[in-house]
């Protein structure tokens, strides 16, 4: 097979309205690039919170939906952004978000990847996404709007002047005839929590496999450590994952190789500041050697289960997860 990689489109800022994308089909998709380019003004009048990886909250929501009805990706470039911090062990480029206190036009970038194929395998195409057979496959974004880059007591305004997203692809050609791939699903998952538990469950959806799950914890609008202390994934008697939150997220540092700093410099020196772990996230892996064959086979289950260990420090605490599914195709009977 050879590698492909061409622009295919641009979709122009519409605040809370959708926009779909016509995504070409004739070869298999390696992956998806987004570059987010906004003009923006902000106004402030009393402070409040930036939220993580802004202005990418004008992204709400990415959908990459198959013959009208088959959803493979779902979620927001905020989400896209940070995963792949995960997937590639460095943080996709942004430009700083500047919260000021008189009217200024600024120009902001985000990147983000959207993948098929299946990062840290050893045979990342099992999972390409083959558009050939396809009757339709699109993009439909949900913009948002310029509030909702900040949150808490923010009081000022925020103009988006204009906003685009760049869509480009990674694609294969030559797919041998026949050929069948896994398919690889990723959405969100959003649970608001109202009390401290030691049992806050979430229910997944059983039938397919699992790669893992990706946790995001954000309280009044920040991301957050206080708000996990453990992890635990279950179904009826049988565990499969319990684990401590912060020795979690000791491990996707040394796992994924991130690096997450936050300044060069400080009082404690440069090398402290370097030496950071990613603030509100947690990747529960299954496939610790690259081999998809490990990944969590629900297809016997009954249920599934997420179970938390959680505090409520805030006033709105809020849970995103992002499984990782898996999606075996059809035998062939002979």
């Amino acid at each position: 097979m050879k590698l492909l990689t061409r622009d295919i489109g641009t979709i122009t800022y519409a605040a809370s309205q959708q926009r779909t994308l016509q995504l070409p089909r004739a070869y298999a998709y390696r992956a998806l690039s987004l570059k987010l380019v906004a003009s923006i003004t902000v106004t402030e009048t009393t402070a409040g919170t930036v939220k993580d990886s802004a202005p990418a909250q004008l992204v709400s929501n990415i959908v990459v939906r198959a013959n009208g009805r088959d959803v493979i990706k779902n979620y927001s470039l905020a989400s896209i952004h940070r995963f792949n911090q995960f997937q590639r062990g460095v943080r996709p480029y942004i430009s700083g978000f500047a919260n000021t206190t008189a009217a200024s036009a600024a120009t902001y970038y985000v990147h983000g990847i959207i993948p098929f194929e299946m990062y840290r395998a050893i045979k990342p195409i099992d999972t390409l996404m083959d558009s050939a057979g396809m009757a339709t496959l699109e993009m439909i974004v949900t913009w948002g709007t310029g509030a909702d880059i900040f949150g808490g007591a923010y009081g000022g305004t925020v103009t988006v002047n204009s906003a685009y997203l760049y869509v480009s692809s990674f694609e294969a050609i030559g797919v041998p005839s026949g050929t069948q791939f896994i398919t690889h699903k990723e959405y969100e998952i959003v649970s608001t929590i109202t009390a401290a538990s030691t049992k806050h469950q979430i229910n997944l959806p059983v039938s397919n496999l699992y790669r893992g799950f990706l946790i995001k914890t954000v309280s009044d609008d920040a991301n957050v450590d206080t708000i996990l202390n453990n992890v635990q994934i279950k179904s009826g008697t049988e565990v499969y994952i319990n684990k401590n939150a912060f020795h979690l997220q000791m491990d996707n540092r040394a796992d994924y190789a991130m690096e997450c700093p936050v300044s060069t410099a400080g009082a404690l020196g440069g090398a402290d500041y370097a030496n950071r772990l990613l603030t509100g996230f947690y990747f529960v892996d299954f496939v610790r050697d690259g081999r998809l064959t490990e990944a969590l086979n629900t297809g016997q289950l009954s249920s599934l289960e997420m179970v938390l260990d959680v505090n409520h420090p805030g006033t709105t605490d809020v849970l995103t997860i992002v499984p990782v599914e898996l999606v075996l195709p059809p035998k062939n009977e002979a």
